[in-house]
Formats: C-alpha cells, structure tokens, sequence
C-alpha cells in the first residue's frame, strides 16, 4: 500500500484553534502521522507552542477577555507564568481569521500552552501517537524575537533529551541558522529545511545570498534547492506547494531527501501532491486529507485519543 503521511497544521487549524491541546486532539481523533506545530521560546526559556512572534489580536484575549492590540510584547519578552493567562481558543468575530477558517469550533479559556504540556498529553495517547513536528520559529531579519541560533539549539536539544524525545520528532525551520546549530550539539535528530520561493515570503532567492540559508544558497550547488539542504545535513525537504514539481521532487528523493510540503487544504491540491509523488503533506484540515488519500490507496493513520478517553482505540 502507498504511503504519503499527513500532518494536521497547526494542529487542525481548518477545524479547532490553532497550536491548542484542543486542536492537536481534533487532528488526533481524525488521524493524522503527525502533529505540525509553532515552537518559540520565552523569557524564561521555555518553549512555547505559538506561531506568531507576538500575541494575535485576532486569535488572542488578555486574562480580563478583552482582545489584545497589535503593541503586545514579543513572545521572547514574557515568562511562561505570563503566556498562560492568556486565551487563545476562539477567532475575533469579524477578523480575517474567522473568514478564512469559517469551520473553526473556538473553544473558551484554552492556554497557549507549552511543549512540555503537550508532551505530557501525547504521551497518553493510544492506540498511536502521531510524530511530532515542530516548526522552531526565529527570522533573521529581527534577532531581537528570540534568542541567538545557538543559545535557541541550546535549549531546544536540551529540553528533547530531558523528555527522551531527541531522535523520536522532526525539527524543521525556515532559519537554516537554527538546524545547523542543532545538528552540531546532535546529528541524530530528524532535521527539516523548509523553503519558500513565492514572491511574498520568499525565503530562498532567485539570484544572491538570503539570510535564511546559512550560506547554503542554491548558487552554490548549481541552483539546486535539494543538493543545498542535502549538503546542509538536512534529512527532509518542506517546500511551499506551489515551488514543486515533479523533477523537483524527484531530484531530492534520489539524493535522499523526502519531501514533506505545506499547506494543503483542497481536494484538487491532495491530487497534485499525489501525481508529484510527494512523500507527505501538511493541512489545516486532515479530515479532507485523510478521505483523499485513503480513496487513492494510501494507508492512513488510526484515530487516536488519550488512554481511558471513551475515544481511545476508536476506529
């Protein structure tokens, strides 16, 4: 049977709040490979599941309900005793947010959490527990929201090994910086280089250096993306969607990379991805990912909840 693993984005951003315990419960309740996630780092060095590097003011209330304004402090600037006063289980009615993800349940008073909360939820669950992507978060452009790559591996190895978790998830990045710096403390760990080529974020340029890349320019590597994260150690490839191909795809599979590409929500895109033979695929809604690749012939993933839950081990 084939295989392309689905990740539930942000959990399943499509369908519960996004990097809540609530949202990576729906995705595991459907049944997903994996739990994609945001990790950024407080003040006191914790790291924190949030994608933004300051607090939303679409998807975020202060401890006294009301929404946050866009001046909130970086993540970086508050303790972890700060980021858990906050609630960011429901959407603000009129936001951009709701009418993008109209299908969002919000749910009242859900911390952002931090990883070693979500951790100790995955831990319990049965009959399968989902791999654990995690998406460390930094942009060269502004050092002052988060820590140097060095002292941001520092912390990010140190609490995996502290759970036992160093060669059992995937840590992926945009920030090049980052996973060189985690893969000279441990060559172990499953490292992603994720990319964008699309012209409003692009992170990779089309000629010249990027300050994302660490000096792994595809110039150097006769403009080949893949032969520039396999010479930087990485183990997959996390291309934005619309950068693939089928050659592409097919250049990194032979030097040994898999390709594990985001976002995909519509049936037409889950098509594509099978026809360009991608070896997984990120979504806000891996219930329609699930169905599509499941109706193509892929094994899926069983639906999973915490053991002793009336949903653990349903089929």
């Amino acid at each position: 049977m084939p295989t392309c693993v689905i990740h539930g984005h942000r959990g399943a951003r499509g369908l519960a709040p996004e990097n809540t315990l609530a949202g990576f419960a729906c995705a595991s309740a459907i049944g997903v490979h994996g739990l994609e996630l945001d990790v950024l780092i407080s003040a006191d060095e914790k790291m924190v599941v949030h994608h933004d590097p300051r607090l939303n003011s679409d998807l975020c209330r202060d401890p006294a309900g009301n929404w946050v304004e866009d001046s909130t402090p970086n993540i970086y600037a508050l303790t972890e005793a700060q980021l858990r006063t906050y609630d960011v289980g429901t959407v603000r009615p009129g936001s951009s947010q709701e009418t993008r993800f109209p299908s969002q349940q919000g749910i009242n008073k859900e911390p952002i959490p931090m990883l070693s909360d979500l951790v100790a939820w995955w831990q319990s669950l049965t009959p399968y527990q989902p791999v654990l992507n995690i998406e460390l978060k930094s942009d060269p452009r502004f050092p002052d929201e988060s820590p140097d790559p060095d002292d941001y591996a520092r912390i990010v190895v140190g609490e995996l090994k502290r759970w036992g978790l160093l060669t059992s998830v995937w840590l992926q990045a945009f920030d090049w910086r980052l996973l060189q710096a985690i893969q000279r403390l441990s060559d172990d760990i499953f490292t992603g280089y994720l990319s964008s080529e699309r012209d409003h974020d692009a992170t990779v340029l089309k000629e010249g250096t990027s300050a994302w890349l660490a000096g792994f320019d595809p110039c150097h590597y006769s403009s080949s993306l893949p032969e520039a994260i396999r010479a930087a150690g990485g183990r997959f490839w996390g291309p934005a969607f619309a950068d693939l191909s089928k050659e592409r795809v097919q250049e990194a599979q032979t030097l040994g990379l898999s390709v594990h590409t985001w976002t995909l929500n519509e049936d037409h895109a889950f098509q594509e991805a099978i026809k360009l033979g991608v070896n997984g695929i990120t979504s806000d809604y891996p219930d329609r990912a699930r169905s599509a690749l499941q109706a193509a012939g892929f094994s899926v993933a069983p639906p999973s909840a915490p053991a002793g839950s009336a949903k653990a081990g349903a089929a």
